[in-house]
């Protein structure tokens, strides 16, 4: 889906973003740098998702599990 919108935009700023992307024009510009940064957030998150399943993976080594289950440990 294509949407029309109308923004203002600082012109330094759009022309360094048009420069280190190589973008021909404005949308192009616009578009590539909304791509780059919803992977970067995507990987991100992927990333910390996979932080946590390690260290989930790896908490019965240091924790005892019955324990940390049981009634007794949050009275």
């Amino acid at each position: 889906m294509v949407r029309r919108t109308t923004i203002e935009i600082d012109e330094q700023l759009l022309s360094r973003a048009r420069s280190a992307l190589g973008a021909p024009t404005i949308r192009a510009t616009v578009e590539e740098a909304l791509r780059r940064v919803a992977a970067e957030a995507e990987d991100e998150t992927d990333a910390r998702a996979e932080r946590q399943r390690a260290y989930f993976e790896g908490l019965p080594s240091h924790a005892d599990m019955d324990v940390l289950m049981s009634e007794e440990m949050w009275r």
